[in-house]
């Protein structure tokens, strides 16, 4: 069994340039498989992460076509009298509206256009809002209902040169052709568009937009002991007769966290298969380079096989040889891939960390590693069968006489 190995070994090394030319797409495809599941892996774990801290007792309720240029007056936005309904709902601990949308704001003689988020004037409105934003203060101050044209802004604003230019605390920004004053900087959250937001009083929102009494979204709050998924249904159903809609025509989504969180989950999914099968086409090249380049060692050492049957060496000795030195090929390949897939990963977080904070992060289960090898290993055994059975079923004398 070791001299089979041997074998094995010594014919792989003994044509390096070939072997790893056939190595190539094998690897490129590890590489691309174990980069692809490994993020997609950090990004539900993220995702995930974000929605523990929101907690599994909200309920959002937004519209099915969100204005974000300002279009806050659109009919099917929702409503302050919206909000009072899902306040009055049974299972309804406490509900809060939010304005979420886009505008022009100048800073440093630059124009850009960014969201905008409203805080309501109630404090415990105020409270749940901000607790699932996940908005923390870095530097300065929360927002009060008190504050006029004042703003805080996301972690990019105040850290990431967006304007060209850090904003300060006590900077003077203009949104909407009204001048604003910074009074606090956010933490980092993870989601790059509340990191590139500007947060302000639900008065100075609807001023700016010139709404009087809609909203993007409205959060609400399950009471403790009640099942969040029931209190949703409940809060559609009233939603709907009271905009006199029927089931299935809704023109807005009740969802909790977990269902949101679930929808995020199919969606990357459904992405990550996409890549991954799209990545799987270079292993079926890098099969198809191990078959050739077996059929072409078969031919090259006919007469050795001849040699070797002459002197007693068994048709299954000599299909294990080259099943043996495919499988390897193969899982060669598999070793570097999952090397270059690692390093990739890590360099897409890395860029990724830099450019919109920590969203992305790798992660490399045990299993993601040892699948790449047994099935880089598998792909190799396979494309190297055809070309060991035929090996294995040559007549020694023809393989002796063979030139």
């Amino acid at each position: 069994m070791i001299d089979l190995f041997l074998i094995t070994f010594r014919n792989i090394t003994h044509r390096k340039k070939r072997s790893l030319l056939t190595l190539v797409g094998i690897f490129i495809g590890i590489a691309a498989v174990v980069a692809m599941v490994s993020l997609g892996h950090g990004l539900t774990h993220t995702i995930n992460e974000q929605f523990e801290k929101v907690g599994a007792d909200k309920i959002i309720v937004q519209v099915k076509e969100l204005g974000f240029t300002g279009g806050q007056g659109m009919s099917s936005q929702l409503t302050i009298a919206e909000k009072k309904l899902i306040n009055k709902v049974s299972g309804v601990k406490l509900a809060a509206g939010m304005i979420f949308s886009a505008k022009t704001v100048v800073y440093n003689n630059l124009q850009r256009t960014n969201f905008i988020i409203s805080i309501p004037p109630k404090p415990d409105e105020a409270e749940l809002i901000i607790k699932t934003s996940t908005l923390e203060v870095d530097e300065g101050r929360l927002i009060s209902y008190k504050d006029k044209n004042k703003v805080m802004i996301g972690h990019k604003l105040a850290h990431g040169n967006y304007f060209k230019k850090n904003i300060p605390v006590g900077a003077k920004v203009l949104i909407g052709n009204k001048e604003f004053k910074v009074v606090g900087l956010l933490k980092r959250t993870g989601d790059p568009g509340f990191d590139s937001s500007f947060v302000m009083s639900e008065a100075d929102a609807r001023e700016i937009f010139d709404n009087e009494d809609k909203y993007g979204w409205i959060i609400a709050q399950a009471d403790k002991g009640e099942n969040p998924e029931i209190v949703a249904e409940r809060i559609e159903k009233k939603l709907r007769k009271y905009r006199h809609l029927k089931k299935g025509k809704e023109d807005f989504t009740v969802q909790t966290s977990t269902e949101m969180i679930a929808s995020f989950n199919v969606v990357l999914s459904i992405v990550q298969a996409i890549f991954i099968g799209i990545a799987s086409i270079s292993l079926v090249v890098g099969g198809v380079g191990i078959m050739n380049t077996m059929f072409t060692s078969v031919l090259e050492r006919t007469r050795d096989i001849g040699i070797m049957k002459a002197i007693g060496a068994r048709n299954q000795d000599i299909l294990f040889i080259f099943l043996l030195e495919s499988g390897f090929l193969g899982l060669v390949g598999g070793i570097i891939g999952i090397v270059l897939g690692v390093s990739l990963s890590k360099l897409v977080e890395i860029i990724a960390t830099k450019a919109i904070g920590p969203v992305l992060k790798a992660y490399f289960p045990w299993y993601l590693i040892l699948g790449a090898l047994m099935f880089s290993f598998i792909v190799g055994c396979l494309s190297g069968l055809l070309p060991a059975k035929r090996a294995s079923r040559l007549n020694p004398v023809d393989a002796l006489r063979y030139e």
